[in-house]
């Protein structure tokens, strides 16, 4: 595909242009003379009930109800009959994981002491190296400017670039909405009212925060001739400070208190990084609205809860045509008989997101709905305000909110007018038309989906874990350039934002390294025929982020030069410079909707204009000492579910992996997050709960793929127990095969993987 992004398809296991492997001896769990997973979408929901069982796994496999082996056939047991103790001694005894040949050689490239030690010293050398360039460009031109003052005009253009697209953007913004306002524009309104699948992705959030959110989801108006389903995905079960429960345990056992269903499924997907998720599902009703809510056993970010909803959602609609897809059938039988029997959804055309924190406006999702009738538009984001619930007139909040409503108001409205390429649709407030260019696999699995691995850069790596909004609409615009984006200034959005500085610098240092990153990206990346207003503005973003501190000397330079200037050339900067501050202020009147938000804002822009640049040094500097940090840091701090501290005992961890590989124990992986999503590689030795194979074992069509470990040398006077732990189709293999596997040099060249190119038999 000429001039799409660089496709990652070696290293991504979810990748469609793998070759499938042939295993000679071996048995493809995957097919079967009944045709496998083709006669479920050939006959439908009900047909996976006839699979083999190579497909369908007997019951017991997929969830348990009581403690046993997981050899042993479990009988089905009422929800009532379980208690809160026996659920988490099934988790426990579950059957073992499952993972496909491409993600065992990703465990190997990630666990492998060189490669990870390797990786380690890129990031430092690259953060090293950039905050060199950037403290070292800034010293130079500040020199300059105050040493050489009397050629400011040579720095004008560094200075005044941003100030100069502003103003471009205000003219066109004022052209734009009379020219609308005269000659609307036409909307194509669908035949029938789109069925909608509302997600909420959360992680750490408390009860209330759960229930107001889901509250405000069943309380919209305007919709009631929209068939709706509420999707819940929890990102494991870690519960915050304060909180007496996880979010799961708030989520299943007293706010969705009418269920009708809930289990366990074992390797349920393939996360992003190639890890097969168990995890456990509940369904019913919440307040008129049918709910589905899927508590991941194990945290992987939220780029993959986002990428579970939204490649179902688009398999669902595709289900007919038996596409590839990265779940387990039952999982996929169980969210789609979800939705064409309990939401009686037969074709999802909208999927509606928010955050767990977020309050809609009763009208929010209206709105949002009106504004993706416009032709072209496969993505629409709604308008984000602070939520003052909690303190009216917290400073932290007051500024904050400046900040969104200048954001939102100038730039973003700039976008959605007069180039329909918002770059940025907030998983706060967002709904996107579920097609090939938001939800295709190669958008959301080959791009979004990428996994950075240990060798990978640090912008590689900042891309993939900071600000996935924004990441996942920059690749779909670049990608697809006549997709439209839009922005309904009316859909509002109340979310929750830091209260102190410490917390307020953790979440912008995210946002600032992720903005820059994508800026970057659709510089450099992005097709010759990708919108030039866009390139220049993504520009005009990296030079005042890596110029911040020569900026903002420089305007005391300047200011000091016009002072022996001519009074005209003083008279046309001022006038230059004062139209933004003019129109900022005008959206006091057509942006606030009563008088207490015109003070919040009238006060937050004060505090904008005077502080801003230096507040905005603040966050450089602070995101420059964290560049090499992917995690969250303070936005989502959380506690262990055992109640341990935020930072795991290493020594324990690594003792238990021990304990795993000796006795035959279940690894389920670390519950504290903020670890690039990843196990730490410094105490497991694998991101999976199975050792990788012996590649010896299997048979490739891929000739660059010649890695041929032998296997360790048996011996007769001792014999190691064999463990549970297994890959499908492939063999069982004992603690000391894997121990000496995992000391072994990782594959130069990832293999081809067959776990998506499921194949009817012939």
């Amino acid at each position: 595909m000429s001039g799409q992004p660089i496709s990652r398809e070696e290293s991504n296991p979810f990748s469609d242009r793998h070759e499938q492997h042939e295993r000679s001896s071996i048995e493809d769990p995957f097919a079967d003379s009944s045709g496998g997973l083709s006669r479920f979408f050939e006959k439908g929901v009900d047909a996976v009930d006839h699979l083999p069982s190579a497909v369908a796994p007997p019951v017991s496999q997929l969830w348990s109800t009581s403690p046993a082996t997981p050899s042993t056939a479990l009988p089905e047991v009422e929800e009532s009959e379980c208690d809160e103790a026996e659920r988490e001694a099934d988790i426990h005894n579950l059957p073992p994981l499952t993972v496909n040949i491409t993600s065992l050689a990703l465990a190997a490239e990630a666990i492998e002491p060189v490669l990870v030690e390797k990786g380690k010293r890129k990031v430092k050398i690259h953060k090293y190296l950039a905050i060199t360039l950037i403290f070292s460009l800034n010293f130079i031109l500040i020199f300059a400017t105050w040493y050489w003052p009397r050629f400011y005009y040579i720095y004008l253009p560094f200075i005044s670039l941003p100030l100069v697209l502003n103003c471009i953007m205000i003219f066109n913004v004022c052209t734009w909405s009379l020219k609308n306002t005269i000659v609307k524009p036409k909307k194509i309104i669908p035949e029938r009212p789109e069925d909608l699948v509302l997600l909420m992705p959360c992680y750490n959030e408390t009860f209330e925060e759960c229930s107001r959110s889901l509250d405000s989801l069943v309380n919209q108006v305007n919709i009631s001739q929209h068939k709706q389903a509420i999707m819940v995905i929890c990102d494991g079960k870690v519960r915050g400070p304060g909180m007496e429960k996880s979010t799961a345990d708030y989520l299943l056992q007293d706010i969705f208190t009418d269920q009708t269903e809930r289990r366990m499924l074992r390797a349920a997907y393939v996360a992003w990084d190639g890890q097969s998720m168990d995890v456990e599902i509940a369904k019913g009703m919440y307040k008129g609205i049918p709910f589905y809510c899927t508590v991941k056993q194990q945290n992987q970010g939220k780029r993959d809860s986002l990428i579970v909803v939204r490649s179902f959602v688009h398999n669902f609609n595709l289900r007919h045509k038996r596409p590839k897809v990265i779940f387990h059938p039952e999982f996929f039988k169980s969210m789609t008989t979800f939705l064409t029997k309990d939401a009686k959804i037969r074709h999802c055309e909208l999927l509606i997101g928010m955050d767990a924190d977020t309050i809609f406006a009763e009208d929010c999702i209206s709105h949002l709905i009106d504004e993706s009738h416009y032709s072209g538009t496969v993505g629409v984001c709604g308008y984000v305000a602070v939520d003052f619930s909690s303190s009216k007139w917290n400073i932290w909040s007051i500024y904050q909110n400046a900040e969104y409503t200048i954001a939102q108001g100038l730039r973003r409205l700039h976008q959605s007018l007069c180039t329909k390429k918002v770059s940025c649709l907030p998983g706060c407030c967002q709904a996107l038309r579920v097609c090939e260019e938001t939800c295709g696999d190669f958008i959301l699995v080959q791009e979004f989906g990428y996994h950075p691995k240990p060798t990978d850069g640090i912008i590689k790596r900042i891309r993939a874990t900071a600000s996935e909004d924004r990441n996942h609409v920059c690749l779909m615009l670049m990608t697809f350039p006549h997709a439209k984006t839009r922005q309904a200034l009316r859909a509002y959005a109340f979310t929750d934002v830091p209260h102190t500085l410490s917390v307020f610098l953790s979440q912008r240092r995210r946002w600032t390294l992720g903005a820059t990153g994508n800026d970057l990206m659709l510089l450099v990346e992005s097709r010759w025929n990708f919108n030039l207003w866009e390139r220049i503005v993504a520009l005009s973003n990296c030079l005042t982020w890596v110029l911040n501190f020569f900026v903002i000397a420089s305007l005391g330079c300047m200011i000091y030069a016009f002072m022996h200037q001519p009074a005209w050339i003083i008279l046309i900067f001022a006038s230059i410079m004062i139209i933004p501050l003019t129109f900022y202020f005008g959206m006091v009147f057509w942006l606030c909707r009563n008088r207490l938000e015109r003070c919040q804002f009238l006060l937050g822009l004060v505090i904008f204009t005077i502080l801003g640049p230096f507040i905005n040094i603040c966050v450089t500097i602070y995101a420059c000492i964290y560049m090499d940090n992917f995690g969250w840091g303070k936005t989502r701090k959380v506690i262990a579910e055992t109640g341990e501290a935020e930072e795991p005992d290493r020594q324990a961890q690594h003792d238990r992996f021990e304990a795993a590989l000796n006795n035959d124990e279940k690894i389920i992986g670390t519950l504290v997050p903020d670890e690039e999503n990843q196990l730490d590689p410094a105490v497991y030795r694998t991101p999976f709960t199975v050792p990788t194979p012996d590649p010896s074992r299997l048979h490739s069509r891929n000739p660059s793929y010649q890695t041929q470990p032998p296997t360790p040398p048996e011996t007769a006077e001792h014999k190691p127990k064999p463990t549970h732990l297994q890959v499908p189709g492939t063999f069982i293999t004992d603690s000391r095969t894997a121990e000496d596997y995992l000391t072994r040099p990782a594959p130069t060249r990832l293999p081809p993987h067959g776990l998506r190119d499921i194949e009817k038999a012939t």
